[in-house]
């Protein structure tokens, strides 16, 4: 024990230190209306730029409108087709990337930094000039359509679509980012030209990696980009999640086993001050091989292959999560062990080794966030939109540290009370009658969740 305390510790300075060196390579500039995070990065000649846009899904007048303009964002302008401007930035080996939250969006482009002034005044002239062609956009909707027509043959993303409309149905975050087979007809040129609109007008965040020349793209994103700053989101407040008293069964064709999801949401108000606290708990109950729900469920017992936990923040909103599988007669199984796990561990019925063990596995695994500068940039991201200190950031290893065995059985009981878990299972119908000796079951169709 004393060796594993020794371990920690010296691992503990060394990350701290590494850290705070990162902390310190931080530059925060503003380029007219735009914020600018920039960590120079001069292992190799090339940049990464992200633009962070303080609006997501929830401003959808209908669901999926925000993903579709930025999916369909390179599908036309008035003087290039799809094709051509495909065929530009692959010439320039230029990658581009987008995500969608509720709460938030993402655009990036990766390229060389001789090749900063075409790249980024391409990417302009898709945020100014996106017409959204009714050609590629009927073909766009045909594959969403297809694709999400197909989910009921991939049991575990038809788990997670169904866990999250159901348990966030009090809340306006239900609504998947990726659209409805209801809303897809609702695309049209118009609505994607207005959304994108909105999004040119709304606050954002460029975070930059790569050498000092990045700043020849800030001349290019003011002449060409034009982007203003003159609308913001406002925030949301929840209400708590209110007490389950049913088991959720989504019967589907061929389900030989059964998908399993646990959770519930969560408000700021319960996770604020206390961020590291539940990414410890996440970890202790799903975070790996070694991890308490893995050991239960599938070392000591064989009923699962896998299982994972999180307890997730954005700004306004967070989710605390259970999932894992089992064969469809361990299904209820499987249930009850977890009920028992999350009580076990608010009890502290945890031996100080598995405490210990997860605790140095997070504090060495630490560094490793910071290895690459893109994800260490992701990090300061996620930091800024939850209105985070980042001296938090370095400071986790000494909180995670400082931490005891009451701390993480604290954090099991706020996170995980077992009366507000809601429950889903994707499976055979036949599970009802098992499941409803846990809970009362309450059959989906799970075509109503497409």
């Amino acid at each position: 024990m004393k060796n594993i305390l020794l371990i920690c510790l010296l691992t503990f300075l060394s990350t701290a230190a590494f850290g705070a060196s990162f902390l310190d390579s931080i530059n925060r500039e503003k380029w007219g209306d735009l914020d600018v995070v920039w960590i120079e990065d001069n292992k190799f000649p090339r940049f990464h730029a992200a633009i962070y846009f303080q609006d997501g899904s929830l401003s959808d007048p209908f669901a999926g409108l925000t993903q579709a303009t930025f999916d369909q964002i390179s599908s036309g302008t008035s003087k290039e087709s799809q094709r051509e401007i495909a065929e530009f930035f692959d010439f320039y080996g230029a990658n581009l990337k987008h995500s969608v939250t509720h709460e938030y969006s993402v655009f990036s482009v990766q390229a060389l930094t001789k090749d900063i002034a075409p790249v980024m005044g391409k990417m302009c002239e898709l945020f100014n000039d996106a017409q959204y062609h009714q050609k590629e956009l009927v073909s766009y909707v045909s594959r969403q359509k297809s694709q999400l027509k197909n989910l009921v043959t991939s049991h575990a993303a038809l788990a997670d679509r169904i866990f999250r409309q159901v348990s966030l149905v009090e809340t306006p975050y239900s609504v998947p980012v990726e659209g409805t087979l209801a809303t897809f007809d609702k695309y049209s040129p118009l609505a994607l030209k207005e959304r994108l609109e909105d999004l040119n007008k709304t606050k954002k965040t460029l975070y930059l990696s790569g050498p000092s020349d990045v700043h020849k793209m800030k001349e290019i994103l003011a002449n060409k980009c034009k982007w203003s700053a003159n609308s913001s989101v406002k925030k949301l407040t929840l209400k708590k999640p209110v007490s389950q008293s049913a088991i959720y069964l989504v019967p589907v064709p061929g389900a030989n086993q059964a998908q399993i999801r646990i959770g519930r949401y969560v408000i700021p108000e319960e996770i604020k001050g206390k961020n590291d606290h539940f990414g410890f708990l996440a970890g202790f109950l799903g975070g790996g091989f070694t991890s308490k729900l893995v050991q239960e469920l599938r070392v000591k017992r064989g009923l699962t292959y896998s299982a994972g936990a999180y307890v997730s923040m954005q700004r306004d909103y967070g989710r605390a999560g259970i999932m894992t599988f089992s064969k469809s007669e361990s299904a209820a199984e499987v249930i009850s062990i977890v009920r028992d796990i999350f009580q076990d561990v608010s009890a502290k019925k945890f031996t100080i080794e598995e405490f210990k063990h997860q605790q140095g596995h997070q504090i060495g695994g630490f560094s490793f966030g910071f290895e690459e500068t893109n994800a260490f940039l992701s990090q300061i991201m996620l930091y800024d939109h939850q209105e985070r200190n980042l001296q938090e950031l370095v400071n986790f290893p000494e909180l995670i540290a400082s931490l005891g065995p009451e701390a993480l059985a604290q954090a099991n009981l706020e996170a995980f009370p077992w009366e507000r878990m809601t429950i889903v299972v994707v499976g055979d119908k036949s599970l009802e009658k098992s499941l409803s000796r846990i809970r009362p079951v309450r059959i989906l169709n799970y075509k109503d969740y497409l």
